[in-house]
């Protein structure tokens, strides 16, 4: 390993120069400022609140540190500033009559965040931000709710999938330990038989073959009834409510008049089906060589003779 490999994956305190080599429980914590302090440091040095950084002397807040996630503090910052600005830009979709509209928001918050990360019109865009808060309160307000009871449900939703994931690998390990137990009865089993019994052991053998497949095909044959859980409980199936609406059936109605043309015999349609040679893939319905040569007929003379007045 190069001694440049070796400096891309340390990580080491700028102010007391301990390195994760040397501790390996060494956290890195980072203020606005950018600059990388351990635990140990800001505990030291912001004893009472706030206290320049080491670095660059500006005045940081101890409630400002938190950890460290990427190695590129410009991406840090503008995590921590998208984070900040949606927490208030919340709106949805619905909230916006058009789609363009909803997508020119969208575009006014990549504008802001774009302004704070690159110090771009700070104070105007802090204005534009403050004005917006005041004139949307009540939405905000409503869609931090609506987001929070969201949270909640997939939180409450990931912990019963977990609790049931848990649950099904305890059974599972359940079964595989009473399969074992059962697999070794068996063959104590065998061994006894062979060593008490005066059949031969090939004829022993060959019987506990047999029952060892009758065991398997049994489990085979339970384990492929096993109902499937498709996540729809039996109160969501039983919330559907059948439809009222009649289904529309199609009853044929005979036309008036010649309307089929020429009648062709079925003498005539045998004749013709002798000198036919009909496809396999035709008669694989059930259908006789007969109905297979009447149809493409009839479908010929249909409709030649029905005029519109």
């Amino acid at each position: 390993m190069t001694q440049s490999q070796v400096t891309v994956l340390e990580e080491v305190c700028p102010r007391c120069r301990t390195s994760n080599y040397q501790n390996k429980s060494l956290k890195l914590l980072v203020n606005e400022c950018g600059h990388d302090l351990c635990e140990k440091c800001v505990e030291h040095l912001f004893i009472r609140g706030s206290a320049p950084c080491p670095s660059c002397k500006l005045v940081l807040k101890k409630n400002g540190f938190k950890t460290k996630r990427f190695e590129d503090f410009s991406v840090e910052r503008e995590v921590d500033i998208r984070k900040r600005i949606l927490k208030d830009y919340n709106k949805t979709e619905e909230d916006f009559e058009t789609l363009r509209e909803y997508n020119d928001y969208l575009e006014e918050i990549e504008e802001i965040i774009f302004n704070f990360t690159s110090n771009i019109d700070v104070e105007e865009t802090k204005a534009k931000v403050e004005a917006y808060k005041k004139e949307n309160y009540k939405t905000i307000q409503k869609n931090r709710v609506a987001q929070s009871r969201q949270e909640a449900y997939l939180k409450e939703k990931t912990l019963a999938e977990e609790k049931e994931a848990e649950e099904r690998r305890a059974h599972e390990q359940e079964c595989e330990l009473m399969e074992e137990m059962e697999r070794q009865e068996r063959k104590k089993k065998l061994l006894d038989q062979i060593a008490s019994s005066d059949r031969p052991a090939d004829e022993i053998l060959l019987l506990h073959k047999e029952e060892e497949e009758t065991v398997n095909a049994t489990k085979r044959s339970l384990h492929s009834k096993t109902a499937y859980n498709s996540g729809f409980s039996i109160a969501m199936i039983s919330s559907v409510k059948p439809s009222d609406t009649q289904v529309y059936i199609y009853k044929y109605e005979g036309c008036e008049g010649d309307t089929c043309g020429p009648k062709t015999s079925i003498e005539k349609i045998k004749r013709y089906a002798e000198r036919v040679t009909v496809s396999k893939a035709a008669l694989a319905g059930g259908f006789l060589q007969d109905y297979v040569v009447h149809r493409p007929v009839d479908e010929a003379y249909s409709g030649l003779f029905i005029f519109n007045d």
